[in-house]
């Protein structure tokens, strides 16, 4: 049986159109999505923001119904079995407002632990484990307002873990985390697949830790899926081309030769994407003509960025 399954998927919003026209336009976040994940699988939804990937969260944690489709957890209709799914899920969210933050780290775990009811010895054993876990059983009785961002985020893992899910949903869990904390998430995720057999739903828009951790990625972008397959499997798409990086300063052009923008820092603007060898030196003239100053080029292995700008003609941050 799979973990997830997803069918076709849509989920309209309504646009509020001011009075006194009183018509109502719709904006549609997901457009017919269909993927599966595997049990014990590590399955990532990488995409800009507003690509539908927290809209897809919502929908398969019982949040929000979809406007059609079909979505099941465990074998369990979103819709007509949502507290079913709810009983062997959890999610850590986007943002850090999951927690209380007037309540210690161990005050947190055993009120979430109460609600999951999950039985009192159990919940003790459970919390201590957690705590040890995520590094933060030395601040157990440290009120959370006083945690950084990151011991914040591993606390929210810890909560998510406390009623024992089968499937966990990960809403871009290193979102605005410093490179140490970050990393300490990563491992933390890999240890919960590998070790404890957990499914695993991630969404990310970043490309590297979407590399990292996933077996399998959709990348979805503008409400649609547009590309399914291995991490190495989705490099193959872009194996081929001649992948090139370009470091420009004083260049404030359209995308040359279908190269993406896919960095600016003040003047210094970096260019990457598939190009033919021969156009190499072409782009080099049209960058010289148009006044920029080129720093450098260089020839790269292909990325799942390279992916992304093959298959939307743009950097994934655009």
């Amino acid at each position: 049986m799979k973990a997830i399954e997803v069918k076709n998927l849509r989920k309209l919003y309504p646009k509020k159109i001011p009075l006194p026209f009183r018509k109502i336009e719709w904006f549609e976040a997901l457009k017919g999505i269909t993927f599966n994940v595997k049990k014990g699988e590590l399955f990532g939804l990488l995409g800009p923001n507003g690509a539908g990937k927290t809209t897809t969260i919502k929908i398969l944690t019982t949040l929000l119904e979809p406007t059609s489709g079909e979505a099941r957890v465990l074998g369990f209709d979103i819709v007509k079995e949502a507290r079913e799914i709810r009983k062997r899920i959890n999610l850590v969210a986007e943002g850090e407002r999951t927690l209380y933050w007037r309540l210690t780290a161990y005050e947190n775990l055993r009120y979430f632990a109460s609600i999951y009811y999950v039985p009192k010895k159990v919940a003790e054993e459970r919390i201590r484990n957690l705590l040890h876990m995520v590094g933060l059983w030395d601040r157990k009785d440290d009120l959370v307002m006083n945690y950084s961002r990151g011991m914040k985020q591993r606390l929210a893992i810890a909560k998510a873990l406390i009623n024992d899910p089968e499937v966990l949903f990960l809403d871009e869990p290193t979102l605005g985390l410093d490179v140490q904390s970050a990393i300490f998430v990563r491992e933390l995720i890999k240890k919960l697949v590998e070790e404890e057999k957990k499914t695993v739903l991630l969404t990310t828009h970043y490309m590297h830790e979407a590399e990292e951790l996933c077996d399998r990625i959709a990348i979805i972008d503008h409400g649609r899926i547009i590309a399914l397959d291995t991490p190495e499997g989705l490099k193959k798409l872009v194996r081929k081309d001649t992948i090139v990086e370009v470091r420009v300063k004083n260049y404030n052009g359209e995308n040359p030769f279908g190269l993406a923008k896919i960095k600016e820092e003040g003047e210094k603007v970096v260019l990457r994407g598939p190009l033919d060898e021969e156009d190499i030196p072409k782009l080099v003239e049209f960058l010289v003509k148009n006044n920029a100053k080129v720093l450098s080029v260089e020839v790269k292995e292909p990325t799942l960025e390279d992916v992304f700008i093959k298959l939307t003609g743009r950097g994934l941050r655009d």
